[in-house]
């Protein structure tokens, strides 16, 4: 439980602090379309699609600044876009929502890293999301472009009171994080105790040292199982037991604050070797998870950066993520007049439930 006054304390922090999100910033374009002004198509006799609408917006790690802006911080990029169209509309889009893109690298060596989501909207009035078209990099980033990207890091970590990690990409070295940007953030992390370093890597977890780590429980469990060899399927016991133990792995491993996401059991992690546990909020009717952990980062790790400990960011954490999943079809945010409203809610609901 924490008292209102020292929630209201923390939020109000939140203009004074700078935080920058190191990674693999993508381009969320979506196309709406109307089914009743589809054409036939003469030359490939198919329906023709129409859209009536281009929405684009920041993705990926850019969820995470789309979060930091409404929760009212001060924001900044660490990553490239290509020189091409979606790296004109997503830098303009970042910049829109008072994003620093200085550190946001332009190159002609890759491609913006886009999901293009069709919407449709059908003759009975519904709408329906069409299969995704993923705009990625099928190569490693040029050897140039990952020391141009440390170079960046390095001048960003004396100017942000932290930096928030987002590695999306599946193949190693093919977006922002490589080998060489890991290695380079953890030795950072070791030489500037201060910081805030938070990573959140589908991926790619058990390669950090120094850091904290912000993971689901599906990725806390197969780092934990890589760290010691054990077979992931050991830790899917009792899923708070499970965590519990995960959690202990990684703190051993870091030495740094963990969190780890449960669905809508909440969240948990710990930190000075002591484990905590906030349940999850009990939503009513549909939910999205679309960009929730990203927003679960931001709302921890600029609490973090504002001042409050590790559990009370986790407490903040879990309010935002349970704030943005009711958002349907788009990648939710939260401010800070939604997370007042949401923990008094959540009290409620906790005194309910004992």
């Amino acid at each position: 439980m924490m008292e209102t006054r020292r929630l209201d304390e923390i939020l109000e922090n939140f203009s004074q602090t700078r935080v920058s999100v190191l990674g693999d910033f993508f381009l969320d374009l979506y196309i709406e379309m109307d089914r009743s002004l589809s054409e036939f198509s003469i030359e490939t006799h198919k329906e023709a699609f129409q859209a009536v609408n281009l929405r684009g917006q920041p993705g990926a790690a850019g969820v995470v600044n789309n979060n930091l802006s409404a929760l009212g911080a001060q924001h900044a990029t660490i990553g490239y876009i290509g020189h091409d169209g979606n790296g004109y509309t997503l830098r303009n889009a970042l910049a829109e929502r008072g994003a620093d893109t200085t550190h946001l690298i332009e190159t002609m060596d890759r491609f913006t890293p886009t999901y293009t989501k069709p919407m449709m909207k059908e003759l009975d009035g519904e709408h329906s999301e069409l299969n995704r078209i993923d705009i990625v990099n099928r190569s490693p980033n040029p050897d140039r472009l990952n020391a141009a990207l440390v170079n960046h890091l390095k001048q960003a970590i004396h100017s942000y009171k932290g930096i928030l990690v987002v590695e999306q990409v599946k193949q190693d070295g093919f977006g922002v994080m490589s080998p060489v940007l890991r290695q380079a953030l953890s030795e950072l992390a070791g030489q500037n105790l201060d910081s805030i370093i938070m990573v959140d890597s589908r991926h790619f977890g058990a390669a950090y040292r120094n850091v904290s780590l912000k993971m689901n429980i599906h990725e806390a469990t197969n780092v934990a199982a890589e760290l010691t060899g054990r077979n992931p399927e050991n830790f899917t016991a009792d899923l708070i037991v499970a965590a519990e133990n995960c959690s202990r792995i990684l703190w051993e491993v870091q030495r740094r604050p963990i969190f780890i996401t449960l669905g809508d059991q909440g969240l948990c992690g710990m930190d000075n070797n002591q484990f905590f546990h906030f349940p999850g909020y009990q939503i009513e009717g549909p939910i999205d998870i679309v960009g929730a952990g990203d927003s679960v980062l931001a709302g921890i790790g600029l609490s973090m950066c504002a001042g409050a400990t590790s559990r009370e960011a986790a407490y903040i954490g879990n309010l935002v993520g349970s704030i943005t999943v009711q958002q349907l079809g788009t990648t939710g945010i939260a401010n800070q007049a939604d997370v007042l409203r949401r923990h008094h809610e959540y009290q409620q609901q906790l005194k309910g439930i004992k």
